[in-house]
């Protein structure tokens, strides 16, 4: 409980404190603070989350906090589901200990927790789907309430973020497949979880999605990967990876080995021993499986059925592969399977074999706790002193007559850029293009890749940030004549 308030402490200190990120800044100006929401869709409208975030904004004004306050109440509700979660399957207190840091301490996981996003609330929404189905399994009969939240949870969840469609679908449908299992008469289950479960779910989806889904295209789902390894090593390379080391340690480098050779094998052995499971509790039948079997036959049949529809969408329709943030769900998922097979093993044979994965996910947070960093987020570490290089303006230009400033900046900072413009209010500030850092412009802030061009356009350096290699930057004559 301790490590979840601090986690929840510190996504409130990041959501004050760090600059705002392109994409952040992107879903400001075009979507929660600009044309209606419903009106277009774009990969990075994030429809609920826009909606709540264009909620936020209008009541408390424009700043960073308030723009990731939806973000920030949604990773709370991540680490709520998390506890309840951990508390009910992993019961030991060693094993609950090292799933909640597993599930909480990812650095990658922790940077959508806060981060004004659709990630962070379509995970909690996922996860508390996934308790509220799994804790469903365990009775004799079904409770409707639930299975109705339920189908609540994964609706939003897949609204908050279209890529949870996925995930949000093979759990749907591995809970379906056990409901029908587990429960006589089989035909009236059926029934019921289609009246109670799949067409609440489904339709409260298309009610909130419909809109902005009409003006969608396949040339809008443009971001991803051509392979399924390249899902895999997105993810490893943001968990064991976040900080870009230059000389990788050595834990890192096992992990990184470990971790590519596990994954698929895990994911194989996990089935293997799913349907050997479920065989003799079929042959005992009418004995139920315990609380453990149960949530490992659900996150089993939920990650294979994951991994059947992405392949499905790709051969089929041509789209992408998760990667990176796309793929973020990925982490929970696997590391609530490589716990479930751990809480699952009851005989001394069973828990010894388990034994190499607690190892692994002990090893893997370690190396969570060694990367943790509270000044950047690792997909947009080019932002991390967007905010700073700001301010630096507005303090010269306040010892500066009144003027019209223009900067000229490459074009990963543009939507930064223009946030900041709206959130200080300079009205003395052109709006910044996308035309890139070539030109005659009062400043210049440049990318760590477009840093080289000071010496080419006879720039005199302000300020350079080591942490995302920004630079800012005036024309010579500017710096000469300068009070």
């Amino acid at each position: 409980m301790v490590l979840l308030i601090a986690v929840a402490c510190v996504n409130v200190y990041r959501a004050a404190t760090q600059s705002i990120t392109s994409d952040e800044a992107f879903t400001y100006n075009h979507f929660a603070g600009g044309d209606e929401p419903l009106r277009v869709y774009d990969a990075n409208n994030h429809v609920l989350f826009t909606w709540l975030a264009r909620a936020s904004v209008r009541v408390f004004g424009l700043s960073e906090f308030s723009l990731r306050l939806p973000a920030v109440l949604a990773g709370w509700l991540y680490l709520t589901a998390v506890f309840a979660i951990c508390r009910r399957w992993f019961t030991p207190s060693w094993l609950f200990l090292l799933a909640t840091a597993t599930l909480v301490l990812n650095p990658f996981v922790l940077d959508f927790l806060s981060a004004a996003r659709g990630y962070s609330l379509a995970l909690a929404l996922l996860a508390w789907a996934v308790y509220l189905t799994a804790r469903d399994m365990e009775e004799a009969t079904a409770d409707i309430r639930r299975w109705r939240l339920a189908a609540v949870c994964l609706a939003l969840a897949v609204a908050a973020n279209l890529n949870y469609a996925v995930p949000g679908a093979a759990l749907a449908a591995t809970f379906g497949l056990l409901t029908i299992w587990l429960r006589a008469p089989r035909g009236r289950s059926l029934v019921c979880l289609a009246r109670n479960f799949l067409l609440p779910g489904f339709l409260l989806t298309v009610f909130i999605l419909a809109a902005p889904l009409r003006t969608a295209s396949r040339d809008n789902f443009y971001y991803g990967a051509d392979r399924l390894h390249q899902t895999l090593q997105g993810a490893i390379y943001y968990s064991f990876g976040y900080a870009r080391p230059q000389s990788p340690t050595r834990l890192q480098n096992l992990l990184w080995d470990v971790s590519h050779w596990a994954v698929p094998r895990v994911l194989i052995v996990a089935a293997v021993v799913t349907v050997g499971l479920a065989w003799r509790r079929w042959r005992a039948a009418p004995v139920r499986p315990e609380p453990q079997e149960t949530f490992l036959f659900l996150v089993t049949g939920t990650c294979w059925a994951a991994l059947g529809m992405l392949v499905a969408l790709k051969r089929g329709l041509g789209l992408k592969y998760p990667l990176d943030r796309t793929a973020l769900y990925w982490i929970p998922l696997f590391t609530l399977l490589c716990l479930a097979m751990i809480a699952a093993a009851r005989r001394p044979g069973w828990r010894l074999a388990a034994l190499p994965l607690a190892g692994y996910l002990a090893l893997a947070t370690a190396q969570y706790v060694a990367q943790f960093d509270t000044r950047f987020y690792a997909q947009w570490r080019h932002d991390a002193a967007t905010k700073e290089m700001v301010q630096r303006i507005i303090r010269r230009e306040a010892s500066r007559p009144p003027r019209r400033v223009r900067i000229g900046a490459s074009w990963i900072f543009e939507p930064s850029l223009n946030f900041y413009r709206q959130r200080y209010r300079l009205t003395w500030l052109e709006r910044v293009t996308r035309d890139g850092p070539r030109g005659a412009y009062d400043y210049y802030l440049l990318s760590a890749e477009d840093n080289g061009l000071v010496e080419e356009l006879g720039l005199k350096a302000l300020h350079r940030n080591e942490l995302s290699g920004a630079l800012l930057a005036v024309p010579g004559r500017m710096l000469q004549s300068s009070p």
